[in-house]
């Protein structure tokens, strides 16, 4: 698919819907559910998808994140997997 814009014509209905298009949500692996950021630029609606993260799971990344860059520092390989096993509470 990539190589051409995917383009297809959408109507909205009288709830300001619109559905977006086979090919366009399987592109950008959209799923029922999936969160879009809508905005105007420039005279265009842009939608963005998003991902929600809950609060404490990102609390958790940040620390991840935080040990990884530690051993980083220090030389030491860094697998995602091995660095979210050593934050853990033992």
């Amino acid at each position: 698919m990539a190589g051409y814009p995917l383009r297809k014509l959408v109507r909205l209905t009288s709830n300001n819907q619109v559905v977006i298009p086979i090919p366009i949500a399987r592109h950008l692996k959209l799923i029922k559910g999936s969160y879009l950021e809508v905005e105007e630029k420039n005279q265009k609606i842009v939608m963005t998808p998003k991902r929600v993260v809950d609060e404490e799971d990102f609390a958790m990344y940040e620390k991840i994140v935080k040990r990884g860059r530690e051993l980083f520092k220090k030389g030491e390989t860094v697998d995602w997997e091995e660095v979210k096993k050593k934050q853990e509470p033992t």
